[in-house]
């Protein structure tokens, strides 16, 4: 059981989860809007979602390094802080440029907190793979309602009132994390004191070992995904579906069947951190990238309600993978190292998985949108192997 200070710790990681994917999850809900306005294509769309989620890799490497230095509480409100001041600019830029910029602003300042909260929970939470879990649902919270509270509000009173509001929670979040007891637990701080004795050369050895090596590369795969996923998938639902709900329009429309797809993943993050508890969580992850693969497949070919079945299914499987994938990380990792490490696992996964937009809005402006899933389900069906691989280097014992 979780005492006092371990669940004041999930709850404010897990509204922070929900504000900083909800964030990053304004500018496709309100994709159709953006079009028309700017006179874009899916191309530039792409690439503009491309900047953003760049910005918000490129950032976590130098977050994760300093998370022992700066402490938790710094990095905290630097970022937040940081995200709404973005969201401001976002919402009063009077060009595209500076639309851009903002948010490539966004990214970079959001890019600072998963591999912040990943080295917090895992050194403060004993239970740190149901912590994980629980964290991860309340992400996708955030994920789920994020598209349907943004396209009404879009649709009605405008793409830019939608960024302002955003800006509101994060303000809130930071004054909340100030009553907050973030230090790490008695064990963890005698880990942080050996750090320094560890030259370089070992240590940068360690972070580039054979098992974490696959499984940056499993969640480099996942991203991939992922990120595709969810700057297409408003856009895709509402072109794709033929539903009359409401008399909603398409920006709208589009939001809400994203709303309940995504809701899949409070269900799925959760039952990933359950099973992240348990033993032989190699074996577990290999049979859930197997089990989503076929449905973001099958998205491609289908439209309406069976399109809607199938995008529950997949989404539900495939965040069952992130618990999993970080819990992973932290036994193959001692507290010294994890901030890092979880730096360059959140680095590479977010800097690769950013060229899924310019990749999906290059499939759909010169193939159709119906074909955006079938490109993204490559690297689902390529996390398949790579988690095999993972399995077979069990024989690597992790480090507690």
């Amino acid at each position: 059981m979780m005492d006092r200070k371990e669940k004041m710790i999930v709850a404010l990681t897990g509204c922070s989860h929900a504000l900083t994917h909800g964030t990053m999850l304004i500018f496709p809900a309100v994709l159709l809007l953006l079009q028309k306005e700017f006179s874009l294509g899916y191309l530039e769309l792409g690439v503009i979602g491309n900047i953003m989620t760049l910005t918000y890799g490129l950032g976590a490497l130098p977050g994760g390094m300093i998370f022992n230095y700066m402490g938790p509480r710094k990095l905290y409100l630097f970022c937040f802080l940081g995200c709404s001041v973005s969201l401001i600019l976002v919402a009063f830029s009077p060009t595209l440029i500076l639309f851009t910029a903002g948010l490539a602003l966004l990214g970079a300042f959001g890019s600072i907190y998963h591999p912040w909260v990943n080295s917090l929970i895992t050194s403060t939470v004993r239970e740190y793979g149901r912590a994980l879990g629980i964290h991860g649902s309340a992400g996708n919270i955030g994920l789920a309602a994020t598209p349907f509270i943004v396209g009404l509000i879009a649709s009605s009173l405008g793409w830019r009132l939608a960024f302002l509001l955003f800006a509101i929670p994060g303000v809130a979040l930071v004054l909340w994390s100030l009553f907050v007891n973030l230090s790490p637990r008695e064990e963890m701080k005698q880990g942080e004191i050996s750090l320094g004795k560890m030259p370089v050369s070992g240590m940068t050895k360690r972070y580039f070992s054979l098992p974490l090596i696959l499984l940056y590369l499993a969640n480099m795969m996942h991203s991939f995904s992922f990120t595709g996923s969810l700057t297409f998938l408003p856009a895709y639902m509402a072109k794709r579906t033929s539903f009359q709900i409401f008399s909603l329009d398409s920006v709208a429309l589009g939001g809400m069947l994203s709303a309940v797809v995504l809701s899949m993943g409070v269900f799925g993050q959760y039952g990933g951190g359950v099973l992240s508890q348990g033993s032989n969580l190699e074996k577990k992850f290999l049979a859930i990238s197997i089990l989503a693969f076929p449905f973001i497949f099958a998205m491609s070919f289908t439209t309406d309600l069976l399109l809607l079945i199938l995008a529950l299914i997949f989404f539900f499987f495939n965040f069952f993978l992130q618990p999993m994938n970080n819990t992973l990380l932290a036994r193959y990792t001692p507290g010294e190292m994890r901030g890092t490490a979880f730096g360059i696992f959140f680095f590479l996964a977010f800097v690769f998985g950013s060229l899924a937009s310019s990749f999906s809005g290059f499939v759909a402006q010169n193939f159709g949108l119906q074909w955006v899933f079938m490109g993204l389900s490559s690297s689902a069906f390529l996390l398949i192997f790579i988690a095999f691989f993972i399995l077979k280097m069990q024989r690597y014992k992790p480090i507690p």
